[in-house]
């Protein structure tokens, strides 16, 4: 049984992360992305049914359109196989079973409303190095729900409060400064975009593990920049920082329940 619910948590996954990769391309554009058809954006063709199947109309087609020919974007296959993985490794770390109390359900729907939106986040920002408001907001009221589902639930809520406020509050003072003495925002560590996104990604995880977050996102772009500067100048403004952030809290939220001893020894010592 346990399988099939599996099975079932892989497919919402990648039909998630099909939704995922129309609004990656609408928000930007400010198109709808809850009213209007899908649609070949080279043809404009309306698209049918069954070459929307998350994965499988991709391989199908070729990775072509089906009435003008042109090539889809493996990143669309890519995000969709990704989330399917990412809704799977949630469920698995989080023990899912048909026997897991009505707490622990809630708790996952909840992860996995926020998990959709970094994966929007990162793939808008990896196309415009932007990270929408809207966006921001949206994660913002997940995090506040969930924070309230916390303190219903019992759990401490104070790392939630100092993540959302703390963390983000000292690298905008850092921002500040820099800006006034380096006079060139493109030269600062981090953009208000990135900045917010870490506000609200501490607001959910809590401040240990959003300082765990960012580490492995400087990490993951300094592996990322060393590999790319010998093949073309990046410019820090060119660096989608909010996409490493998604990598990074992604893999914090599955690997949680395996590194809370981790993430309360850095709570410990900081306060």
């Amino acid at each position: 049984m346990d399988i099939i619910l599996y099975i079932a948590i892989f497919s919402i996954g990648i039909v998630f992360g099909s939704f995922f990769t129309l609004a990656v391309y609408r928000i930007p554009r400010k198109e709808d992305i809850t009213h209007v058809r899908s649609h070949c954006t080279s043809c404009n063709h309306r698209l049918e049914f069954w070459d929307l199947i998350p994965l499988f109309s991709y391989i199908f087609l070729g990775g072509k359109c089906r009435y003008c020919g042109e090539k889809i974007r493996p990143r669309y296959f890519l995000l969709e196989i990704f989330s399917g993985l990412v809704f799977l490794g949630l469920a698995f770390s989080r023990g899912l079973s048909i026997e897991m109390p009505l707490v622990g359900f809630i708790d996952l729907a909840l992860t996995y409303l926020f998990v959709a939106g970094t994966f929007i986040i990162a793939g808008i920002d990896k196309e415009n190095f932007e990270i929408p408001n809207g966006l921001i907001l949206y994660e913002l009221i997940v995090g506040i729900i969930y924070t309230i589902f916390l303190y219903a639930t019992g759990e401490k809520i104070l790392s939630n409060i100092i993540g959302f406020v703390a963390i983000p509050l000292i690298l905008f003072i850092v921002d500040y400064i820099l800006k006034k003495l380096l006079k060139d925002e493109s030269k600062l560590p981090f953009g208000m975009g990135d900045i917010k996104y870490m506000a609200v990604i501490g607001l959910f995880v809590g401040f240990g593990a959003e300082i765990l977050t960012i580490v492995i996102a400087l990490l993951i772009t300094g592996i990322v920049l060393a590999i790319q500067c010998g093949i073309r100048k990046i410019h820090m403004e060119q660096i989608p920082f909010g996409f490493y952030l998604s990598i990074a809290a992604n893999i914090v939220l599955i690997a949680m329940p395996l590194i809370k001893n981790i993430i309360d020894c850095i709570e410990m010592i900081i306060l």
